[in-house]
C-alpha cells in the first residue's frame, strides 16, 4: 500500500512538472528564489570581508584571534567561490529547462522521473541542484557571518589599534583631496612628468591614477610611458607599490622597468605641484570621468580579493574548486599587489633586442624586392597592459584557464590559443608580431589580447615613424 502511494505521487509529480502552468507561474518564484539566496551569500561575504578590513588597522598577538582571522580568510574565499558555483548551476539548470522544454512529450516523462527520482533518494554534491546547494552555503557561510562580529569584539578587547600615521608622505596630500604633479622640460632635450590624480566614491573608497612619462627628443626611442590606477589607504606606499609592479615585468621591458625604478625613486618630492580639490579648470571634469569610467572597467567588482589572497592553492577547503581545475595559476591578481587594478607600460624595443627577436635566416619585406636590414627599419613600439581584476562576467566559458585572441591592424584573427600563461605573450607571440611586423609593410599593429575569468592582459606592438639612430644621433 505504501509503494502505490509511492508510485501515485510519483506520476502526479511526474505530470505536474511538464504542465504549462507549472513552467509559467512558478518559474518567477524559483528565480525570485535564487536570487535571493546570491544575495544573502554575498552579504555574507561582504560581512566577513569587511572584519577581514577592520582587522588590518589592529594589532593581533593573541594565536587563538590570529587563528580565528585565518578561518574567517578561508571561509571568504570559499563563500567567493560557492557563490561562482551557485551562478553556474542556475545557469546549466536553466538551460537544461530550456532544452527539455522543446523536447518531445516522451523525453519529458523521462527528464522529470530522473528528477523526482533524485529528489527522493537524493544525489552527490556535483550533481546537486542549484537551489539545494544555495541553502547549504547559505546555512554555512551565514553561520560564518555571524561569527565575524564576535571576532570583532574579541579582538578590540585582545588587540592594539595602529596608529594611523601617513608613513608615505605623499599619502597625507592625496587624502586631503590634492592632485600631485612634477614636471621637468630641457629645451629640445628631454621632457619628465609625473602626476598622481585621486579620486573618492562611496562605492569603491578612494583610487588614484598614476602616470610618469618621459620623452627623448634627441633619441626618441629612449621614451617611455608608465600609468597605473590603484586603490588607496592611509599606509600604503606609492612609490613601493609602483617599485613592486616593476619588477614582475617580463624581460622584453627589464630595462626600461630599471630606469624607471631609478627615476621614480629619485624624484625630489620637495618640488612637487600640490593642486588643490578646489581648485578646477576645463580639463578636471573630462579626466574626472575617464577615471571614473576606467576604474569601473578595469575593476568591476571593488570588493574583489578582499580579505584574501589569489593564490596558486586551491580553496581553503579543499571542496569547490580543490580538483586543481579552478585556473588560479593563471590569476594576475596573485602576481601583483591587491589595490593595483591596471598597469601600463609603453617604451621603444631596442635594436639589440629586435634582432634577437627576429628569426634566422634572408629575411624580405612583401613587396619590395630589397632585403632590409633591422638597422635600416623603424623602431616599434612596444606595450603592455595588466588588468589582474577585469572580468569577463558570469556567463563566460571560453577563457576559464587563459585564452589568446590575436588582432591584426584592428581586425581578429580569432582564438588561437586556450590554457596558455599570460608570461607566454612575450616568450613564444611577440617575436610572431615581431616578424609579421617586418615582412609586412602595410600591417602597423599587432595586438594579442589575453583573457581569463579573473584578469586580463595585452600586448601591443606597432610601427613608429621615427627613424634609426646611428651613434645616439637621430638620422630623420
Amino acid at each position: 500500500m505504501v509503494k502505490s502511494a509511492i508510485v501515485g505521487e510519483g506520476v502526479s509529480w511526474i505530470f505536474s512538472s511538464i504542465a504549462a502552468t507549472r513552467q509559467t507561474k512558478d518559474k518567477p518564484d524559483l528565480e525570485a528564489t535564487r536570487s535571493g539566496g546570491l544575495e544573502r551569500l554575498e552579504m555574507a561575504r561582504i560581512k566577513m570581508e569587511a572584519a577581514l578590513q577592520t582587522s588590518n588597522k589592529w594589532q593581533i598577538t593573541d594565536t587563538s584571534l590570529l587563528h580565528w582571522r585565518k578561518k574567517l580568510k578561508c571561509a571568504a574565499q570559499d563563500c567567493d567561490d560557492a557563490a561562482h558555483r551557485c551562478r553556474q548551476l542556475s545557469r546549466e539548470e536553466d538551460e537544461a529547462e530550456q532544452v527539455v522544454r522543446k523536447s518531445s512529450f516522451p523525453r519529458r516523462v523521462a527528464h522529470a522521473t530522473k528528477a523526482f527520482i533524485s529528489s527522493r533518494v537524493g544525489c552527490n554534491n556535483d550533481h546537486s541542484s542549484a537551489g539545494s546547494a544555495t541553502a547549504a552555503a547559505i546555512r554555512r557561510f551565514e553561520w560564518y557571518a555571524e561569527g565575524a562580529g564576535e571576532f570583532i569584539r574579541y579582538m578590540q578587547l585582545g588587540g592594539t589599534p595602529h596608529q594611523h600615521l601617513f608613513f608615505d608622505p605623499l599619502i597625507g596630500h592625496i587624502f586631503a583631496g590634492k592632485r600631485l604633479m612634477y614636471e621637468l622640460l630641457h629645451p629640445g632635450r628631454q621632457y619628465h612628468f609625473f602626476g598622481i590624480r585621486p579620486m573618492s566614491s562611496e562605492e569603491r573608497g578612494l583610487e588614484a591614477m598614476l602616470s610618469f612619462v618621459y620623452e627623448d627628443y634627441k633619441m626618441p626611442e629612449k621614451s617611455f610611458c608608465l600609468g597605473l590606477m590603484m586603490r588607496l589607504s592611509k599606509s600604503t606606499n606609492i612609490i613601493g607599490t609602483t617599485v613592486r609592479c616593476l619588477q614582475l615585468v617580463n624581460p622584453h621591458f627589464k630595462s626600461t622597468a630599471d630606469a624607471i625604478i631609478k627615476e621614480i625613486t629619485q624624484l625630489p618630492t620637495q618640488d612637487f605641484s600640490l593642486v588643490p580639490a578646489e581648485v578646477k579648470n576645463t580639463h578636471t571634469e573630462y579626466w574626472n570621468n575617464i577615471q571614473r569610467t576606467l576604474t569601473g572597467f578595469f575593476r568591476p567588482d571593488p570588493l574583489c580579493c578582499q580579505g584574501y589572497n589569489h593564490e596558486n592553492v586551491p580553496s581553503c577547503s579543499g571542496g569547490v574548486h580543490a580538483n586543481g581545475d579552478n585556473g588560479n595559476k593563471y590569476m594576475l591578481s596573485s602576481k601583483l599587489p591587491e589595490p593595483v587594478c591596471q598597469m601600463f607600460l609603453q617604451h621603444h624595443i631596442s635594436l639589440s633586442e629586435y634582432n634577437n627577436l627576429l628569426p634566422l635566416g634572408p629575411t624580405t619585406i612583401s613587396g619590395d624586392e630589397d632585403t632590409p636590414s633591422p638597422h635600416n627599419f623603424p623602431p616599434l613600439k612596444l606595450g603592455i597592459l595588466f588588468m589582474p581584476h577585469d572580468s569577463l562576467g558570469e556567463g563566460s566559458k571560453s577563457a576559464g584557464k587563459g585564452s589568446v585572441i590575436e588582432v591584426v591592424d584592428g581586425e581578429k584573427q580569432g582564438l588561437t590559443h586556450v590554457n596558455a600563461h599570460p608570461e607566454q605573450l612575450a616568450e613564444i607571440l611577440l617575436p610572431k608580431a615581431i616578424t609579421h611586423l617586418y615582412h609586412n609593410t602595410q600591417a602597423t599593429t599587432y595586438h594579442i589580447c589575453w583573457t581569463s575569468n579573473h584578469g586580463s592582459a595585452r600586448l601591443l606592438v606597432e610601427k613608429t615613424g621615427i627613424q634609426p639612430t646611428t651613434n645616439g644621433e637621430n638620422t630623420s
